[in-house]
């Protein structure tokens, strides 16, 4: 394909869009001298005016085709060209939008809700909508490390330090994307230190396991009972337990199906007798949801947060949450000698890295073998 031509209302419009794995590509105008279009995944297409000054790349957003005709881009990007060629450019004179606009004009339909799973993107709303309060209606200009650095600060000291770095590593992302699309030329915030976190290793321990199994099956709510021993049982993420539809779920060969995971890949999971003795009780069914609800705007159970927390105080435990369930199956997985490689490939892990947190619990087979190995080296 051609990437640079003469702009007409014809070739733009018949532009392809990219796959998910190119995301966006740029074409350039044969015409005007630093005009370009970007073509996104989702097809959104954004013309920009692109140089150099001083060795450093400059890039304006123009407008969006076709709701902003060739000839008018091509006016602006004229008058662009001319300011900079007449020593009239400034960093300030860029676009002059919000942090807000950004991110609800810009980052959330341009981005987020085209590359990210929609769990994910709902949450960057959420934590934008709670976190972001100091500085949403800060220009982008105004913005600077200080201003960046005393808000994540205050956001470890108010809301922890896991929050603060994922507030961080979002307003790192945002600001990475208005740089491409041409509103900003540095990000602020790349080299603001994060703090320092300790992987979580919680799970239920063996002498509170009674307590559990007891409380929960004291619970009337049937429903709620099935979904937190699914969980227990075969040591998945919550949203795919709470979404888990009946077709993905193969009794013949005893296999739940999982066909969108956090890793962006398909898996498949073994199930045990346990676990089939829930499904089971539920009454298999070969359509629709396995946790059906009509409260919610899903149609499936939605996270039952009040149920988890009367369920600790009856089982007079602390300090545990659902994914903690997830890391049950693989800490006890360990303890009994599994192998890195199958509690990985068990609980979907994309990379060994997540898996290395269960790799201390493995030494108890080990340190077994090692001792029946000197005390057969000592009866000699």
């Amino acid at each position: 394909m051609k990437t640079k031509f003469n702009f007409t209302q014809a070739t733009l419009a018949n532009l392809a869009t990219p796959t998910h794995q190119i995301k966006h590509y740029i074409v350039r105008d044969n015409v005007q001298r630093g005009l370009i279009l970007m073509v996104n995944y989702g097809g959104t297409k954004t013309f920009y005016f692109r140089t150099k000054q001083n060795h450093k790349k400059i890039m304006f957003k123009i407008g969006d085709f076709p709701y902003l005709d060739i000839e008018t881009a091509r006016n602006k990007a004229f008058d662009l060209y001319k300011n900079i060629k007449n020593g009239e450019y400034s960093p300030t004179k860029q676009q002059i939008i919000t942090l807000a606009e950004l991110f609800y004009n810009e980052y959330l339909p341009k981005y987020a809700q085209i590359f990210k799973k929609e769990q994910s993107w709902q949450e960057n709303e959420r934590m934008f909508k709670r976190h972001f309060i100091t500085l949403k209606d800060k220009t982008l200009n105004e913005l600077n490390r200080n201003t960046i650095d005393t808000w994540h600060k205050n956001i470890g000291k108010n809301s922890g330090i896991y929050m603060a770095n994922r507030c961080l590593a979002l307003i790192r992302h945002v600001l990475n994307m208005a740089i491409d699309w041409g509103f900003i030329t540095t990000n602020v915030a790349t080299h603001i230190k994060q703090y320092r976190e300790i992987a979580r290793d919680r799970f239920l321990q063996p002498n509170e396991i009674h307590n559990f199994i007891n409380a929960l099956q004291t619970t009337h709510n049937k429903q709620l009972q099935h979904f937190i021993l699914l969980l227990l049982f075969t040591g998945q993420r919550k949203s795919n337990i709470l979404s888990l539809r009946w077709e993905n779920i193969n009794l013949c060969n005893n296999i739940l199906y999982l066909p969108d995971t956090k890793n962006n890949q398909p898996q498949q999971i073994p199930l045990t007798q346990q676990a089939i003795n829930v499904l089971n009780e539920i009454g298999i069914k070969k359509t629709g949801w396995v946790f059906p609800s009509n409260d919610s705007k899903s149609g499936h159970l939605e996270n039952p947060k009040r149920f988890w927390q009367q369920l600790l105080r009856i089982a007079n435990i602390h300090n545990l949450r659902m994914h903690d369930l997830r890391r049950t199956m693989g800490s006890y997985q360990a303890i009994i000698g599994s192998s890195m490689n199958i509690i990985g490939k068990s609980l979907g892990h994309k990379s060994l890295q997540s898996t290395e947190v269960y790799a201390r619990l493995s030494l108890a087979p080990i340190r077994d073998s090692m001792q029946k190995a000197t005390d057969e080296i000592l009866k000699y």
